[in-house]
């Protein structure tokens, strides 16, 4: 057994983003990740004059004019840098997190954030009115947020996307914007026309964003390879495509003759998972923390699905939180039954116990863990628990480190099991692992909305520690839906190391 955790990682993850500085187009706002980072994050800003050769990740190339606001640096919340947007005058801009926080520099005016909203799911793009006196936000599920004199025209919030939004550009005269998502479709709303887009087309890299040309009758959108496309009356006049190493690209801002482009400094695994995802008939949703680092990845993090067994790592919790309580361990009889229902997934050890226990206990459970958005099963079927992929998490969280709830010991029990599954048991967060690397896990799989298939584990090393949650329903068979779970898991492992 690799040995429980006795304390929280303290170390938060800090990531940095520089400009990068091209001619009128480039790659544009907002990564496809998802990330959230536990700490401020400094925005590191640089810039080359035209005509300078990129010379890797985190540096600057410029293709055209656009010159650098001096003093861009600081803090912009909690959450990694995920856009940019310039104001008219070309001599401000500003910076915008995954929380939705807005950090203003040169003579950029600050209008509001989403900074206290319950958001559905991260921001991930910006733009600008024209007078520079107001913005738009918008999250991954489409949902746009307006502040200062800009007016709202419309979102995708509440409807069913192929790929996660990604980003956002304006249209000239403030009164429409677009959309864009990760499979490089569009959507037009205001006076904003509709000029083309990449959705259908098997791209080799997702989308990230996009920009507008100043007449407003096209735009660019461009992948997170650096690969370009251009739409309407939109030139290319150069990218960044394969030059920036591991470095994402994460906003774009125009300028007369130039714009500048935002990278972070860490591959997330969210493009590819986006990019995967696309080509998939199931619905997926992801969270990922990774441990090393202190970032959290999440892939349509709003999305509720079904447990299925994942359920079951709730309840043998529950049945030791009871037992602590009573200062007892646990009968031969309950262990008798504990064992099976994690290392073999058996169904009807969990009847007894979910019997036993009651569905006001394991959500008793789940709370004290900050499980809030896990709501009990009320047909008697425990599978039929609805939860979120972050909760998944924090169950697993709380199996992995020292917590109120559970005791070192009980700890070390559930991952015991977890870390001993049976050979059927084996995959989705083994996924792509290789032997020799501890991974502890709970599978679910059951027949709700299609076939419901869920993993979720803790995966410990060759330089990787991560916690990974992946639900997915709607397969058209179980094995389609493993196959789906053990891609991601594969992803994952690649991508964070």
């Amino acid at each position: 057994m690799a040995g429980v955790r006795t304390s929280l990682n303290a170390i938060a993850g800090i990531a940095t983003a520089t400009l990068l500085v091209a001619g009128l187009l480039g790659p544009s706002p907002a990564s496809a990740t998802s990330t959230m980072i536990r700490a401020s994050v400094p925005a590191a800003v640089t810039t080359v004059r035209a005509g300078a050769a990129l010379a890797g990740a985190n540096r600057v190339t410029a293709f055209g004019s656009a010159s650098l606001v001096p003093g861009t640096s600081g803090s912009v919340g909690t959450g990694p840098v995920v856009a940019i947007a310039s104001t008219p005058t070309r001599r401000g801009y500003w910076l915008v997190n995954s929380s939705g926080a807005v950090s203003p520099f040169g003579d950029a005016g600050s209008y509001g954030s989403t900074i206290g909203v319950r958001l559905v799911a991260p921001v991930v793009g910006m733009a600008a009115t024209p007078s520079g006196h107001g913005y738009w936000l918008v999250a991954a599920d489409g949902g746009v947020f307006a502040f200062g004199d800009a007016g709202f025209y419309g979102s995708m919030g509440g409807v069913r996307l192929v790929a996660p939004v990604v980003g956002m550009a304006a249209t000239p005269s403030g009164h429409g914007y677009w959309l864009v998502a990760a499979d490089g479709g569009v959507f037009a709303f205001g006076d904003a026309g509709f000029y083309g887009s990449m959705g259908g087309v098997r791209l080799v890299a997702p989308v990230v964003g996009m920009a507008a040309t100043p007449s407003g009758h096209g735009y660019w959108l461009v992948a997170a390879d650096g690969g370009l496309f251009t739409f309407g009356d939109a030139p290319f006049v150069g990218s960044g495509a394969a030059t920036q190493g591991a470095a994402p690209a994460v906003g774009i801002a125009g300028t007369e003759g130039g714009y500048w482009i935002a990278y972070g400094d860490r591959v997330s695994p969210v493009p590819a998972i986006a990019n995967y995802v696309a080509g998939r008939v199931d619905n997926v949703t992801v969270a990922v923390d990774d441990l090393t680092t202190g970032q959290t990845y999440s892939f349509r993090p709003g999305v509720v699905e079904h447990t299925a067994s994942t359920l079951k790592v709730d309840i043998l919790a529950t049945l030791l939180r009871e037992a602590q309580a009573a200062g007892r361990p646990l009968t031969a009889e309950e262990q008798s039954l504990a064992v099976p229902m994690i290392e073999d997934s058996l169904d009807s050890a969990a009847d007894t116990l979910w019997g036993r226990l009651g569905p006001a206990a394991v959500q008793q459970t789940e709370l004290e863990l900050g499980m809030a958005n896990t709501v009990p099963a009320t047909d008697g079927i425990w599978g039929t628990t609805t939860t979120t992929a972050a909760d998944r998490l924090d169950m697993v969280r709380g199996v992995v480190f020292a917590n109120p709830v559970l005791t070192n010991a009980s700890r070390a029990y559930i991952l015991h099991l977890m870390e001993n599954i049976t050979p059927t048991q084996d995959w989705g967060a083994t996924g792509g692992v290789p032997p020799g690397v501890t991974v502890a896990l709970k599978n679910g799989f059951a027949i709700i909305n299609g076939w419901q298939i869920n993993t979720t584990g803790w995966v410990d090393g060759q330089g990787r520690d991560y916690l990974i949650a992946v639900l997915t329903d709607e397969n058209p068979t179980e094995a389609y839906g493993i196959a789906t779970v053990n891609a991601i898991s594969d992803i994952v492992w690649n991508d964070l190391g």
